[in-house]
């Protein structure tokens, strides 16, 4: 754990980000990570004699032999495990330290001898993000539970949104997320091997891209991340990146019950029916993701489902009963069926903790159903927040590629000229309110003393603008994120709001645009 003045720094500097009352920000806290303990050089037998008095010459000898060849034997596993144990980069190679050396790594109270000749775990003060054994949601509704030790090099983990007024038992860090519906989709640039500089520059990404990503995320404020048993690359790298990456906090996972009609198509199968295929399948998203239990599961609107909402409602019961997720959700469903829903959930001491679906700044078609949610107590979770990149503001009729590469001689970008003039207003307002905020938050942060001001982003761009302004409109939005620079740009989102009035202006555009 940190030292206590070093909680006291990093206190002051979180009390005093609370006053940029200016910005909108709000209330930060702080998390920190689990350091859980490694299975490396752990014993699980000691060698018990009895009084070498009692033995014969040759029953002595046999005894001497064989605790030789014991003692070589665990030398030898020593060894063999010690050459393979990559230290901290700070450290020399544990092949070169010594006995005294690898048990003050270990333990400051830790006694080589004593490791070996008893059960023994040893705590490593490492870097090495948690092990799968402390994966478990409890109460938390996170993925890792346990107490945690905090490393001074991790990234400080701020919760901006710590309280706000419109949101149920079910916290999401900073109103925030990211989805993984790209992961592992080669039409949406997915390579499964290395890449080139020129493929990078042409929007493609690959598993190496993924991990920072996720892990830049995770360690800075974003920690929510959504994805499908549709998407089994998706929840393939999930398992890994629990592993093998650090986390500024609890991660928090959220998976989806697929339509079925669509899996029974793509499984040559048989439609699910019933609560219990409700069941199975969540259970079967912990095992391919390696977790006990999810924070969130959700249910497809699956239009006509065999055995009723009630059957939806009785699985999604039983998946909470079961602990294979703390809160459930559903995605795209009528007003009607929610509402259905929520009472039949209600009525058992549970509810219907979210419902996503599809809003962005240039497709506002859902606003009503962002009005509704809030109405019955469910948090909204908006996809495809940039509109397939035409909120975004980087495409334009005056630059149609958006600044990219072209793809050879007549491109003119992914969006008609007809289409991107036709949201030209909308686009200069983005623009204007890009420099408004920076100066806005400019002004705040310079009236704090040197070093104590929060850190925020001061270049804020017209892609953080049109995601805050789903925010803004009561929703979590939900950014697809492929490599690190999208990462930066939902981290840009991170510690500021738009105003009243600069969600007006951006309201007034749309309605100009016939948005």
């Amino acid at each position: 754990m940190r030292s206590s003045s070093l909680i006291s720094c990093s206190a002051a500097v979180l009390s005093t980000s609370t006053a940029v009352v200016g910005l909108s920000l709000h209330r930060p806290s702080t998390y920190h990570t689990n350091s859980l303990t490694s299975p490396i050089l752990r014993s699980n037998t000691a060698l018990r004699l009895g009084d070498l008095d009692d033995l014969s010459d040759y029953g002595k000898s046999r005894v001497n032999s064989e605790l030789d060849s014991l003692i070589s034997k665990r030398d030898a596993i020593k060894k063999n495990v010690v050459a393979n144990t990559k230290p901290d980069d700070d450290t020399p190679p544990i092949d070169e330290m010594s006995d005294d050396d690898i048990a003050k790594m270990l333990s400051d109270e830790a006694d080589i001898d004593e490791m070996f000749s008893k059960d023994y775990v040893p705590t490593f003060a490492t870097k090495r993000g948690p092990s799968r054994s402390g994966l478990s949601s409890g109460e938390s509704g996170g993925v890792l539970d346990g107490e945690e030790e905090d490393d001074e090099d991790r990234a400080l983990f701020v919760d901006w949104t710590e309280d706000y007024d419109d949101e149920n038992e079910f916290h999401i860090p900073n109103r925030i997320g990211f989805t993984t519906a790209e992961w592992g989709d080669k039409k949406k640039g997915f390579v499964a091997g290395k890449l080139k500089k020129k493929d990078r520059k042409a929007g493609k990404f690959n598993k190496s891209d993924l991990k920072k990503a996720y892990e830049k995320l995770q360690q800075n404020g974003v920690s929510f991340v959504e994805t499908s048993e549709s998407l089994s690359f998706a929840e393939a790298f999930l398992n890994k990146f629990f592993d093998e990456c650090e986390h500024g906090d609890r991660p928090l996972v959220a998976s989806t019950f697929a339509n079925p009609w669509k899996h029974a198509i793509k499984t040559k199968s048989l439609p699910r029916r019933g609560s219990k295929a409700v069941v199975d399948a969540a259970e079967a998203c912990c095992e391919r993701m390696g977790v006990s239990s999810m924070s969130l599961y959700q249910v497809k609107n699956p239009y006509f489902y065999i055995g009723g909402t009630s059957a939806l409602a009785e699985g999604m019961l039983d998946v909470i009963s079961d602990d294979h997720s703390r809160y459930v959700g559903c995605i795209n469903m009528s007003t009607s069926k929610l509402a259905k829903l929520q009472r039949q959930l209600r009525a058992q001491g549970e509810f219907v903790a979210t419902n996503q679906f599809d809003f962005s700044l240039t497709n506002r078609k859902s606003m009503a159903m962002i009005e509704a949610c809030k109405k019955m107590n469910i948090t909204p979770l908006c996809t495809n927040v940039l509109d397939g990149g035409l909120a975004s503001g980087k495409y334009t009729s005056v630059n149609p590629t958006g600044g990219e590469v072209s793809k050879g001689e007549g491109d003119t970008g992914p969006y008609s000229v007809r289409t991107l003039e036709k949201l030209d207003t909308l686009f200069k307002v983005q623009d204007s309110l890009k420099e408004k905020v920076n100066s806005r938050i400019g002004d705040k942060l310079s009236k704090f003393d040197s070093g104590k001001a929060p850190k925020i982003n001061r270049e804020i761009t017209t892609t953080q603008i049109a995601i805050n302004y789903v925010k803004a409109k009561g929703a979590v939005p939900l950014v697809p994120v492929n490599n690190v620079k999208m990462a930066n740009e939902v981290l840009g989102c991170l510690g500021w709001d738009l105003t009243e009035e600069e969600v007006l202006e951006l309201d007034k555009a749309c309605k100009t645009c016939g948005v």
